[in-house]
């Protein structure tokens, strides 16, 4: 049965300087939950405190509601994929599997049990005579990550699992492991830098900045609704354009992007009129039009890739941004072409300048 995880106020420090002060969350039973934040942000730090690497200086961590703080690492019950694999380059693969079984003592029928039925989970079977120089980068992977599933740990941890692999073989592991967690239905803790990799395979997602948690909730809520300036601008692409709050006389609120161009916003909170904001828009908010009361700006340059076309604009205002259009059968736009711009008002953030953090409304 999955369990969860319960972190409550934890503190970790190294010598004089506090990585992490007082994090909490909850993760769910049986969920793939991943911790999202640029390198040095204490996402591993914190990895490493629930699977007892790293010791707690303050607060508690609960598995299925029992404190593990002082338990050793062995007695916890948790697997670990590494982001070198950490695999036994002289033992075959089905040995590298059955390690942690034959030290737990347990007989030669269920260690081959189980491990033939990991290796048909993870898809390893055929190799299972080879030794580790002897396979692929993501054969590698499948045999850590069967490793650490076969002594039917109570939770999975994972630390960049996927960042020692090529492009392609990246996408096909994050499938891959996203596929064999929900099979096997284990509590899971991803951690990553890559953006892409966590929308793609969570369930939900914390952004960790500076040992904080900026935000947390599903790939598409935090993608579409940034709690802040940072996780607008860590998660995809987002340009960033100043402006300000209007309103009229009906009440109607608007944000300026210059004097000849305002979009009508219907979802933002705590706002007053002259209040300078931040406007984020992510390079598919844009809009290509032929109206004079828009974002005007000029092509510095385009890319192709085939399903669409990211136009580089200068706007008049000095900023820069990117804006993709689908590839149709126009011609690309050249270099020098001057284009006027409108947002996409639904899909737009707005930040407040003093605070970075989001205007829109909870459900907005």
């Amino acid at each position: 049965m999955s369990v969860s995880i319960n972190i409550d106020k934890v503190v970790k420090r190294f010598g004089n300087e506090t990585v992490i002060n007082g994090l909490s969350l909850n993760i769910k039973p049986g969920e793939l939950f991943t911790l999202l934040g640029p390198s040095g942000c204490g996402k591993t730090t914190l990895l490493r405190m629930i699977i007892g690497f790293n010791s707690i200086e303050d607060g508690k961590i609960e598995i299925d509601n029992k404190v593990v703080n002082d338990i050793p690492v062995n007695k916890r019950k948790m697997g670990m994929v590494f982001q070198n694999y950490a695999i036994f380059p002289h033992m075959s693969v089905a040995d590298n599997i059955a390690f942690g079984l034959k030290v737990n003592n347990l007989s030669k029928a269920e260690i081959n049990k189980r491990m033939e039925d990991i290796m048909k989970v993870v898809r390893i079977e055929a190799h299972k005579s080879k030794k580790p120089d002897k396979l692929s980068g993501g054969q590698q992977q499948r045999v850590a990550l069967a490793r650490a599933l076969v002594i039917h740990p109570k939770v999975l941890l994972m630390d960049e699992p996927l960042s020692n692999l090529d492009a392609k073989l990246r996408i096909e592991m994050r499938n891959a492991i996203k596929a064999i967690q929900q099979q096997v239905g284990i509590t899971t803790v991803y951690v990553t830098h890559d953006q892409e990799e966590a929308l793609a395979i969570s369930d939900r997602i914390a952004v960790m900045n500076g040992g904080v948690i900026q935000q947390i909730g599903k790939p598409e809520d935090i993608y579409s609704r940034p709690s802040n300036l940072f996780v607008a601008q860590f998660i995809g692409t987002s340009n960033v354009i100043k402006g300000k709050i209007e309103t009229d006389e009906s009440g109607g609120v608007f944000v300026r992007l210059n004097e000849n161009y305002k979009e009508k916003m219907d979802n933002l909170s705590e706002i007053k009129k002259g209040q300078e904001v931040i406007v984020a828009v992510r390079p598919q908010e844009f809009i290509l039009v032929e109206d004079e009361s828009s974002i005007k700006g000029v092509i510095e340059s385009t890319m192709f890739l085939g399903l669409n076309t990211h136009y580089f604009v200068k706007l008049d205002t000095g900023e820069k941004v990117e804006v993709i259009q689908d590839a149709e059968a126009n011609e690309i736009m050249p270099e020098g072409t001057r284009v006027h711009l409108k947002l996409k008002s639904k899909k737009i953030n707005l930040f407040d300048s003093a605070t970075e953090e989001s205007l829109i409304k909870a459900g907005g």
